[in-house]
């Protein structure tokens, strides 16, 4: 019995080939919560793609984001990480 693809569920190597970004820009988007939280699942950390998938067409559909805007979140979330938050 093929099993389903993508993986309903998806560990974060297995998330990070199948969004084509790396482990740690997937951490770090999380981190800034721009990107979906993963699930504890005894002890390892699990995406439900419906999700991610859910996000990314989201994502795509929003109207671009003006240069000041993206200089805004990096500044927010730099000082937020700064600050230990």
């Amino acid at each position: 019995m093929p099993l389903p693809y993508p993986p309903p569920f998806q560990d974060l190597a297995t998330l990070s080939e199948h969004v084509c970004m790396a482990e740690r820009t997937i951490e770090n988007a999380v981190k800034m919560g721009t990107f979906p939280k993963p699930k504890m699942q005894g002890g390892k950390r699990l995406w439900r793609w419906k999700d991610v998938e859910r996000h990314l067409a989201a994502d795509s559909d929003a109207a671009p984001t003006a240069p000041a805007d993206h200089a805004e979140r990096i500044r927010d979330a730099t000082r937020k990480a700064l600050a230990g938050g």
